[in-house]
């Protein structure tokens, strides 16, 4: 009776630790690997400056991600985006730089443009009115280039290089201003 006890209760867990393997493969590693890709593509902005590749790869994760939630493999899927998110890593890297040169080139036409303002602003050659129209634009390209500073150092490109935009249109219509003309809206 003992003996048969013993086997029935040895077979029970023979039984039970076979079942708990027969179930879904755990796909944990696949996705702790494709979250640490995405990670490191969005240190490089890779959301921004890879947009349709980076669609790709949340494609995929999203589908692993609802594998997980079906119960079903996920390996498959998670293993797809990690690679995706390494290719737009990559793809924003090499982006980064080249929009990384554009911006300094904007700063550095933008702070060309904005001496010769400040130039003509101190030498006082034009009417009072004129005068408080271009400082007031002025004030408002200083705090613009503090904040494109900034927006570069962080290496957001894209946000910066649309800021340079309006700088250099703001510097346009300071120009304009000061030749007596109407500034564009």
């Amino acid at each position: 009776m003992k003996n048969s006890k013993r086997f029935f209760v040895g077979c029970s867990l023979l039984i039970l630790v076979a079942c708990s393997s027969c179930g879904v493969p755990s796909s944990e590693a696949e996705r702790n690997a494709a979250l640490e890709a995405m990670e490191n593509a969005k240190s490089f902005h890779a959301e921004e400056l890879a947009a349709s590749d980076w669609l790709d790869a949340m494609k995929a994760w999203e589908q692993g991600e609802a594998a997980v939630k079906e119960g079903k493999s996920a390996k498959t899927f998670f293993t797809r985006a990690k690679s995706r998110f390494e290719k737009t890593a990559a793809i924003a890297k090499s982006q980064s730089a080249v929009w990384s040169r554009d911006v300094a080139d904007m700063q550095l036409s933008i702070m060309n443009r904005f001496s010769k303002v400040k130039a003509a602003l101190e030498r006082g050659r034009m009417s009072s009115r004129i005068k408080k129209q271009v400082q007031a634009i002025a004030a408002e390209i200083d705090q613009d280039i503090e904040s494109l500073d900034g927006l570069a150092s962080k290496g957001e490109f894209v946000k910066g290089k649309k800021l340079a935009q309006e700088i250099q249109a703001k510097i346009y219509n300071a120009e304009l201003v000061m030749a007596g003309k109407k500034p564009v809206s």
